[in-house]
């Protein structure tokens, strides 16, 4: 069988077409992508505003920060971990941003204006002080040991609120 050659109203018409499949298939691509985000964002996240000046100079009075809901249930919580803590049962109940300073199994130590975790002082990179009151807590192996970066505020691990 012989091939006819194709005129060139067919030849643009051919290419025309490869292209619109090309835009196509990256549209859909795209598409994907983008629901893919917004599934892991609200099946993975919490979306807070910051409602105090407890993380200054880290995070501001009003900032919205999108938090990791699925890291701990595949991980364990690090040292430096910012995490977000509701107080009361309520969905109403407000929810506060703190920083993980002491492990599960730890002792944590504020005695001086210091913090100790097994009794060797800690000091918060990037210059964060070290905290007011005087405290010893040993932390059993489901908890951890929260502090705002100013550490001014006090509804953190250091108030019984908290815990």
């Amino acid at each position: 069988m012989r091939k006819v050659p194709l005129s060139k109203k067919q030849k643009r018409a051919e290419k025309i077409k490869k292209t619109l499949i090309h835009v196509g298939i990256w549209l859909l691509g795209l598409l994907i992508v983008i629901a893919l985000g917004v599934f892991a964002v609200r099946g993975f996240g919490i979306k807070t505003v910051i409602i105090d000046q407890s993380m200054n100079p880290t995070l501001q009075n009003e900032d919205v920060v999108l938090l990791n809901k699925l890291s701990y249930k595949i991980g364990s919580p690090k040292r430096m971990d910012v995490v977000a803590v509701r107080i009361g049962a309520s969905e109403n109940s407000p929810t506060y941003v703190r920083r993980i300073i002491g492990l599960p199994g730890e002792t944590v130590q504020i005695k001086d204006g210091k913090v100790y975790i097994d009794g060797d002082e800690y000091v918060a990179p990037g210059g964060i002080k070290g905290a007011d009151g005087e405290m010893k807590v040993k932390l059993k192996k489901n908890e951890v040991f929260l502090l705002c970066d100013n550490r001014d505020e006090d509804i953190d691990s250091r108030n019984e609120k908290l815990g």
